[in-house]
C-alpha cells in the first residue's frame, strides 16, 4: 500500500509546465517523483509480510543501498584525505546521486544499520574503487530483480515506483573515478569512413542542435540523448572518421550543460589529439574551462598559446586567448 500523510492544500502543476519551466530557467531537472493517483507524493510503501519474494527483494535492494552509500562515502573520505579535490566532488555527486533516486521509503521491513566507518590510511584507490563499482550494480541488479517481481505479480504500480527510481538515477554522476577508463586513448586515429557512423554522427547533432533551439532555451533530455549517441559512435566505431568531432561535441554538452567540467577537457583534448586540423575550437574551449572554471591558470597558459598557433579560424578566440596570456603572464 502507498500512502502519504495529511497536508495543507497543494496546488499541483502538470509535469509539462515543470520542464517547459526548467528548460526556460536553463537549469537540468530530474525526472519527477512519482505521485499517488489523486496526486499527492508517494511517502511510504508498506511491504506485504505475506509476499516473501517482495520481502526478500526490499531485504536485498535495502541492504544493496545501505553497501553501496557505505562505499561511496568510504571514497569520498579517501579522495578529502589525499586532497583529489575532483574526484571527491564525484564522489559527493554520486552519493546525492543514489540518495535523491528514491524518494519515498519501504515500511514494515526493518533496513539493515549501516557498517562501521572504514579507516582510509593506506588503503588503495583501485580498491575503494572496484568496492564502489561492485556496490553499484548489485544496487541496479537489486532494482531490476524487484521490478521483475512487480511486473510477474502485476503490482504495476508499485512496478512503476521502481522504474521512477531507476529513471531518477541519473548515469551522468555515476562515476568510473579514472578518466582512462572512460576516455579512449590519445592513439586513435579518424581515418575510416563509415556510412553507420555517419548516420549515427548525424543525427546526434541534430538532437544536440534541437536541444538548444533558443539562446536562453535548453531541452536538457535531449542533450543528454546526443551526449549518449556520440559517446556511442566513439565506442563503436574508434577508427571513424567522425571520433574527433564527436568528442568536440561530447566535451561540450559535459561543458555547457552538465557542469561536468574535469570530463569536458579531457574530451576536448581527445577531439585534437585525435585530429590536429580539426576546424573546432577544441583548445580554446580547454583553456577556458581551465581558466576560468578549475582555476588552473598553469594548465590554460599553454593551451591559450595553442589556440594562437592552431585554432586562427576563431579570430575572436585567438584575440581572447592574446588577452588573456598578457593577464596571466602580466605582460603589457
Amino acid at each position: 500500500m502507498a500512502t502519504r500523510q495529511a497536508r495543507p492544500k497543494t496546488v499541483w502543476i502538470p509535469a509539462a509546465a515543470l520542464v517547459l519551466a526548467a528548460m526556460l530557467a536553463g537549469c537540468d531537472v530530474p525526472v519527477p517523483p512519482p505521485v499517488t493517483a489523486d496526486g499527492w507524493p508517494v511517502e511510504y510503501v508498506v511491504v506485504d509480510p505475506h509476499d516473501a519474494a517482495e520481502v526478500a527483494g526490499v531485504g536485498r535492494l535495502q541492504a544493496a543501498e545501505v553497501d553501496y552509500t557505505q562505499a561511496l562515502n568510504v571514497l569520498h573520505a579517501y579522495y578529502e584525505r589525499v586532497g583529489a579535490f575532483d574526484k571527491q566532488m564525484w564522489a559527493e555527486n554520486e552519493i546525492k546521486n543514489l540518495a535523491d533516486a528514491r524518494t519515498w521509503r519501504y515500511e514494515g521491513i526493518t533496513p539493515p544499520a549501516p557498517p562501521a566507518g572504514q579507516d582510509v590510511q593506506g588503503a588503495s584507490e583501485a580498491a575503494l574503487v572496484e568496492t564502489v563499482l561492485a556496490a553499484r550494480d548489485k544496487w541496479k541488479d537489486a532494482l531490476a530483480a524487484l521490478a521483475g517481481h512487480y511486473r510477474t505479480t502485476g503490482r504495476n504500480f508499485r512496478l512503476a515506483l521502481v522504474r521512477n527510481v531507476q529513471k531518477r538515477f541519473d548515469p551522468v554522476r555515476a562515476y568510473s573515478y579514472y578518466l582512462h577508463v572512460e576516455v579512449p586513448p590519445a592513439t586513435l586515429r579518424p581515418t575510416e569512413f563509415s556510412q553507420e557512423a555517419e548516420d549515427l554522427f548525424t543525427e546526434a547533432l541534430q538532437i544536440h542542435k534541437a536541444g538548444k533551439p533558443l539562446p536562453l532555451v535548453t531541452d536538457y533530455a535531449k542533450q543528454r540523448e546526443a551526449l549518449g549517441m556520440f559517446l556511442e559512435l566513439v565506442r563503436r566505431y574508434p577508427d571513424s572518421t567522425r571520433i574527433a568531432e564527436s568528442a568536440y561535441y561530447i566535451g561540450d554538452i559535459y561543458k555547457e550543460y552538465l557542469d561536468e567540467d574535469v570530463r569536458a577537457v579531457r574530451w576536448y583534448q581527445r577531439a585534437w589529439e585525435w585530429d590536429p586540423k580539426l576546424l573546432k575550437p577544441a583548445r580554446f574551449q580547454a583553456a577556458v574551462t581551465y581558466d576560468l572554471r578549475l582555476a588552473q591558470p598553469g594548465k590554460a597558459l599553454p593551451l591559450y598559446r595553442q589556440v594562437i598557433q592552431h585554432e586562427q579560424f576563431n579570430a575572436s578566440n585567438v584575440h581572447f586567448a592574446e588577452n588573456r596570456i598578457k593577464d596571466l603572464t602580466g605582460q603589457k
